[in-house]
């Protein structure tokens, strides 16, 4: 399985710069989404093109989803954590026959936002491994913290293919199969690529 990396293309290298430099520079405006409502707004338009690009109705609404998700984790776990820049950078690329779309911010990763239920977790690749396998609660006996159980279950039945990092902890989805990695250049916040291509 090839796992899609951020350093594909320049849209992808410069999300990762971003998301990973020491010092906060405001993205272009087309790109930052420094509130929830401007985030949703840009979602509506990111589908557009991924349908004008070949993707069918259903992906697209599935596509939606993911991004929602993703996208609102980092307004929902960031309140009043951002590393200094709030909001996210969304960005996107669609041609004819494929899509891919990235989603980073700045914020306090997954690590430390799951350490206020789980204490005990020590490393980001088991914070990663809790967020996408395990049905937690950041308040008891809310069952919240479930979303990126819903984005994994998507990825694997519909196909859409993701990289998820946070800190050196990445996830990767590729056509189905999933792959668990240590890397080298941590982010610490989060940064998601989501892609897709026609078969």
């Amino acid at each position: 399985m090839n796992e899609p990396t951020f350093a594909d293309d320049p849209l992808l290298q410069g999300a990762f710069a971003w998301a990973s430099s020491q010092a906060a520079t405001e993205p272009m405006a087309e790109q930052y989404c420094p509130t929830r409502d401007v985030f949703t707004g840009r979602i509506d338009h990111c589908r557009s093109e991924a349908i004008r690009a070949g993707m069918t109705a259903d992906q697209s609404f599935l596509l939606h989803a993911v991004l929602g998700e993703i996208g609102n984790n980092a307004f929902d776990h960031n309140i009043g954590a951002w590393k200094d820049l709030p909001g996210i950078l969304f960005s996107w690329q669609c041609k004819p026959g494929t899509c891919s779309i990235v989603i980073a911010d700045r914020g306090q990763g997954i690590l430390q936002t799951l350490r206020q239920v789980r204490p005990a977790l020590h490393s980001d690749e088991d914070a990663l491994h809790v967020a996408f396998l395990e049905r937690l609660s950041g308040r008891a006996p809310e069952r919240r913290g479930n979303g990126l159980k819903f984005v994994r279950s998507v990825l694997l039945e519909d196909g859409l293919n993701l990289a998820f990092q946070s800190g050196n902890a990445r996830y990767a989805v590729m056509k189905k199969q999933e792959l668990w990695s240590n890397v080298t250049n941590a982010v610490p916040g989060c940064i998601a690529v989501v892609s897709w291509k026609a078969s």
